[in-house]
This record gives C-alpha cells, structure tokens and sequence, in this order.
C-alpha cells in the first residue's frame, strides 16, 4: 500500500489555504514553500468580423512533494539522508543531511527546500505523523473545497473517477506546469482543468511567488562552487599535462597542493552541515556527487604519493585527475537540468580542465611554450559557447566569447614579438583566461535557474 495525493484541478479556487497550512504546521520560514499552488493562464482576445472572442483561461495546480516511486531526490543524495518508508512516504532524516542542495537540482518538482535557519534540506513529508495518528495531511484538512485530497493505492481498487493517475503516464502526458522528462512516476492523481487540454500557449502567473528571484546573497552561496570546480580542473589539467613536461617539479607540486586545499575547503563552505561531510560517501553506488568526493580524495592522496615517490605518483595523479573531471561533470547530467544534460557539460569541463591546467604550467615555463594548444583549446570553446543553446545571461554571455576570442588574437601573437613584449603580454593574458573561466562557470551555474517549476 503506497499514499497518493488527489487534485481536481477543475473545482480549485486557488485560495491557497493548502499552501498556508502546510507553512503553518512546519513553521517554514519566509519563502521556504512545501507545497505551492501555480496560477496558470494563457489566451487572448481577437476580433472576428464585429465581434470580439476569448479564448481566455486559467486554472490553478496545487503540489508538494509527489513522493515518486522512483524518487530521484533519494537516488542523488550522497549522505544517503532520504528515507523511503514502506507506504511510499519519501522525507529526509535531517540527521544525515549535510545541506549540499544536490537533491532540490536533481528532483524534477524542485520539491527539496534549503532551510537557511536550519541550514539543511527540507521537504514535505505527507504529514506520516497525522497520518500515523489517523488524520489527513494539514494542506489536505484545510482545502475549503476539497478538491485536494489523498488516497491508499494498494494496486486492486479502481481510481478512474480521480482522473489522470500520473504515476502510469509517462511524462510527456503531464500538463502544464509539471515537466514532461520526468520519469519518477509521481504519487499525485489529477483531474485535469479544461484549459490543461486546450493546446494553447500557457504561462506561470505567480512566479514570484512559487519561484522567488535570488537574492544577490543567495547567489554568493555558489561561489565556492565556483572555485571548488575551477580548482579542481585546473589541478587535473596540470596533473595530466605533467606526463608529457619531465619530472614533477617542486613549484608543481606546491600549486597542486595549494588548488587541492583550497578547493577541499570551498567545498566545504558550501555546505550548511559540514560536520556531516564525513557522510558524503555512503550513496556511492547511486549518486555522481559520492563519486566525484571520492575521486577528490583519491586524487589528493595521489598528490601525497607522488610527493613521497616522484618517480611514480605522475600516472595516479593524471589518471585520477582524469576521473575527477568526468565525474564533476556527470554531477551535472540530469533531465531536471535539460540545459546540462547535454554533452556540452562533459566538453566543457574536460576544455576547461585542459586551458587551466596548460595555463598554470605555463606560469613558470611562459605562455609561449604552449601558445599553439592553448590557442587550440580556446578556440574549442569558443565554437562550444557558440553551438550551445539558452543562456542566463546573454550580455554576459557574449562578453565572455569575446574575450576568449580577443584573448586567441593575444596567444596568437605571443611567437612573433619581442622577449620584453612576450613578458608585458602574458600578465593580461593570463589574467583574461582565468577571468573567462571564473565568468564561464557562472554562466553555467546559472543556466539552472531557466527551469520552469
């Protein structure tokens, strides 16, 4: 027996009380929404001969969490925080849970909430106390028109008069707001709304509302993302250009170690509970971001070894850096990123990895050592950023490229001038390649706010 929630999409008024309830009974801070109600509309007015028709709409869809049979918030999770009760009632076992947001990214309904007071995950959790108890939900129990409700599904009682059981319709099927690529198979019953069926063009009313715009503070909380990845790359990258550069040199191995402690720890101020990092690797055999920890690890104790023995840490080192890179950006590669999951994320990572890593072997050999694959490299970029689609911030966006390309005009010319003006280049240069990477991951990171729900 498993709990689904029902809507009749049809008969709400879109008064909200569900949505007060549910912040009432949790005490959920300001802008912190378990369950949200979206104010959908579309269609316009045009004149037909004298007359003036409508073909005017809106309906109202109420959703929490959907506890899905195949909960992907559960399935990313590295702590291994989510709990699957054996009813279906999916919640986080706030103990685990070291606040690392992965889970609200990778779920499809953006059902996961960061409690900034609590400094973890929250999500609904189908009230299993009421419930326990003998009572309904409270956004079930306040609904004055009870167009929201719940129901057991044990797999042997007909549930036609509920209407659209989402869970057996794939995706592509769910109406609007809901995204058409999950494949979750969401606990929620719906009796559609007519302007649902319409096949007109439809738009989120409230967005504001059920999708605040982050707060300039709230965008600071990626920067050690920001430098987390940049660092990490651009270690892997010098590791990997250090087979082919003779053997590890002292200045080597202390630019490794300063961009492995320094990442290391930027990880770790991005999380709200970093004393429940240590849990990180308890979901390896499911989540990417395990994974890409573990790799980390392995990459610095590979640093370690070739400090002891520098005859034979260079191949660990490069192997495992190679490993960092592709599983940073498996991270990333999931349908409730459309705008991520594509190959481009691979590319551009491994791309970035190269430019950085070339860029600080170069720092003590010059640029014009490596001014040919570096050109090469910044030029793939280049032709990626271009062939790539959406972007967050296209003022930005195109700045960007533009001084990846002015930044090759300079790379380009680096052969053919003088020693002194060799020198006097490569300060900007160099300057302009990392402030490209740091305005590129960004950029990246910013694409996740172009989902809808």
């Amino acid at each position: 027996m498993t709990y689904a929630f029902t809507f009749d999409a049809s008969a709400c008024s879109g008064c909200k009380a569900c949505q007060i309830a549910c912040k009432d009974k949790n005490n959920l801070l300001a802008g912190v929404l378990w369950r949200r109600v979206y104010e959908v509309s579309g269609g316009t007015w045009q004149k037909q001969d004298e007359a003036w028709i409508t073909d005017v709409f809106a309906y109202n869809l109420s959703i929490a969490c959907n506890h899905c049979v195949h909960p992907k918030c559960a399935g990313v999770c590295p702590t291994d925080a989510y709990v699957v009760r054996p009813d279906g009632i999916v919640y986080i076992d706030e103990s685990k849970c070291m606040g690392c947001g992965y889970c609200a990214w990778a779920c499809p309904y953006s059902a996961p909430r960061y409690n900034p007071e609590l400094r973890h995950m929250t999500k609904c959790n189908f009230c299993y106390d009421n419930l326990d108890a003998g009572l309904p939900p409270a956004c079930v129990a306040a609904c004055p028109l009870r167009v929201l409700d719940f129901v057991e599904v044990t797999g042997n009682e007909s549930l036609e008069s509920l209407g659209a059981k989402l869970w057996e319709l794939p995706g592509t099927e769910h109406p609007f707001p809901l995204p058409t690529f999950s494949r979750t198979q969401p606990h929620l019953a719906l009796q559609p709304h007519a302007g649902m069926l319409n096949g007109l063009e439809k738009k989120i009313s409230n967005q504001e509302e059920v999708k605040p715009p982050m707060k300039t503070r709230q965008k600071l909380d990626e920067l050690p993302l920001i430098i987390f990845t940049l660092c990490g790359q651009m270690a892997a990258g010098m590791a990997v250009f250090a087979l082919f550069d003779g053997p590890l040199t002292a200045l080597t191995l202390a630019m490794l170690a300063g961009l492995i402690g320094v990442g290391g720890l930027a990880s770790l101020l991005h999380l709200g509970m970093p004393l429940n990092a240590w849990r990180a690797l308890n979901h390896l055999n499911k989540s990417w971001l395990s994974r890409e920890i573990l790799l980390f690890g392995l990459f610095g104790v590979s640093w370690l070894v070739a400090l002891a023995l520098p005859g034979m840490g260079k191949l660990p080192l490069a192997l495992t850096g190679l490993g960092l890179v592709y599983a940073m950006s498996q991270v990333y590669r999931f349908k409730a990123a459309p705008t991520w999951n594509t190959w481009h994320t691979e590319a551009a990572f491994f791309l970035s990895a190269g430019t950085l890593g070339l860029t600080g072997m170069a720092l003590g050999a010059g640029l014009a050592t490596v001014w040919f694959p570096l050109w090469v490299l910044l030029a793939a970029q280049v032709w990626l950023a271009l062939s790539g689609q959406g972007h967050a911030h296209e003022t930005v966006y195109r700045l960007r490229v533009g001084g990846n390309a002015l930044t090759m005009i300079g790379i380009g010319i680096l052969p053919i001038v003088s020693e002194p003006a060799r020198m006097w280049l490569s300060f900007p240069i160099f300057l302009m390649i990392f402030t490209g990477e740091v305005v590129g991951r960004w950029l990246f990171y910013e694409l996740k706010n172009l989902r809808v729900v």
